[in-house]
């Protein structure tokens, strides 16, 4: 459990972001003379070379007027799933405050340095996010890896040690109509892939596009087969809920690249250094 104790001193905050900007020391200049910090101010400066050193300016932080380890307590917190509510708590800052920038993080997520298709044995499937009456549901796609069956794929050892990692895709899709489902297959599967799904129509002539199918059927107490990404939905929904009460649907694709940023890059998501040394540029 995340909590107070796991952030750092305001100092050592401001240490660790300007070693990951700058690549240096934080207590000496590029030129080697040491660096003058006020405690009021979030820069040092040399007196030599008479130049500013700002940690801030090269990051997502630019202009921010939170102390370091508030923002460092902000990753945290939204790493670990902390609701904006408790985060502005433990934080003492305002709910707005906090929903900002859990967008902001979402939104400078890196991109999977080893995005390709998904391959193997793969789970497909869609879901209503929101509610209809409403007017305001979103229908999503997803797919995820799960370990090949050996019976049903010529070569699945080969392919366990190459790519079968249980890589998840997710995206929103206008209509569950054959086009949309066929289109977002030929974008996340590779063709040869055993595409496991259940008896909607939309899915009927995917062997024609060169993926193997097969089907269980829900409406008979069928699941198994697809059992992972099922419980892929049941999970961001439970997630959605605790986060903000209810499930929104306005900066939905946000929430859906962090929930497969989890999944396909959880190194991401064990501190907020890891996470800043991947969206900081170089």
């Amino acid at each position: 459990m995340f909590s107070l104790a796991d952030i750092p001193d305001e100092n050592t905050c401001r240490s660790i972001l300007q070693q990951i900007v700058t690549s240096q020391r934080i207590d000496h200049c590029a030129c080697g003379r040491l660096l003058v910090w006020k405690q009021h101010l979030d820069y040092g400066w040399c007196k030599l070379c008479r130049k500013k050193v700002r940690p801030k300016a090269k990051s997502l932080f630019f202009s921010s007027k939170l102390t370091y380890a508030q923002l460092f307590g902000l990753i945290g917190c939204w790493q670990h799933r902390h609701s904006p509510g408790s985060t502005a708590t433990i934080l003492n800052l305002s709910y707005p405050t906090v929903h900002r920038w859990y967008g902001r993080f979402r939104e400078n997520l890196p991109q999977d340095p080893s995005s390709r298709k998904l391959s193997g044995v793969v789970e497909v499937d869609e879901a209503f996010f929101g509610k209809k009456r409403y007017g305001g549901q979103v229908i999503v796609a997803g797919a995820i890896e799960r370990d090949p069956n050996p019976s049903a794929i010529p070569n699945a050892d080969l392919m366990v040690n190459t790519g079968c990692t249980r890589r998840l895709k997710l995206q929103i899709i206008p209509d569950t109509e054959q086009d949309s489902l066929e289109k977002f297959l030929e974008d996340n599967v590779e063709r040869g892939s055993l595409v496991v799904t259940d008896c909607h129509n939309g899915y009927h002539d995917i062997e024609w596009l060169g993926y193997p199918h097969e089907t269980w059927n829900h409406s008979k107490g069928y699941f198994a087969g697809t059992n992972h990404i099922e419980q892929v939905w049941s999970a961001i929904k439970r997630y959605m809920r605790k986060l903000y009460g209810s499930i929104p649907t306005s900066d939905l694709q946000l929430i859906l690249n962090e929930w497969e940023a989890r999944h396909n890059q959880p190194e991401l998501f064990s501190s907020p250094e890891n996470y800043l040394r991947r969206i900081v540029p170089d």
